[in-house]
């Protein structure tokens, strides 16, 4: 018994051990430039920039309340959203900075997304056309700008 105990904890070890040697693997010049850089995450959807008519929706620190200019960009997308039906569904996904901790930033960016469907539907957008999925702060768009992470990006599903 212990040395099935001893063989398990080895393959905890080895696990763990190569778990950190895959996420470090930044080196030289690449590993000092990284806090400078901004990431270029899945860039699907409005965080893309290249769907006319569909912007990201950006929020405060720690908040998910919809600001004047959210609500604005809102209204716009919501323009969008109605004049093209051959979307099924879009994804609205909920983003934050990295300034709490993972489990509050899963649930910050899960309200975020929330509040953006709420508002939609209120408009009249059909709520079976609207996910709702949270990354918190697994995918920012800037080590930098932190406010660029907080934000609701839309990802049409065809």
């Amino acid at each position: 018994m212990t040395q099935l105990f001893t063989i398990f904890l080895y393959l905890i070890v080895i696990s763990c051990t190569t778990l950190k040697e895959d996420k470090n693997q930044l080196t030289g010049a690449e590993a000092s430039d990284i806090s400078s850089q901004d990431i270029d995450s899945d860039n699907k959807g409005s965080d893309s920039g290249t769907i006319d008519g569909l912007s990201t929706v950006y929020f405060a620190y720690d908040s998910s309340t919809l600001s004047e200019e959210t609500r604005q960009t809102l209204m716009e997308n919501l323009s969008w959203i109605q004049s093209h039906s051959e979307v099924s569904s879009l994804e609205l996904e909920g983003h934050c900075d990295t300034m709490g901790s993972e489990a509050y930033n899963v649930g910050l960016g899960r309200r975020r997304a929330e509040a953006v469907k709420s508002f939609l539907v209120e408009q009249g957008i059909d709520s079976s056309r609207l996910s709702v999925i949270s990354y918190g702060e697994e995918r920012p768009l800037s080590e930098v700008d932190h406010s660029k992470n907080r934000r609701v990006n839309f990802v049409p599903m065809y």
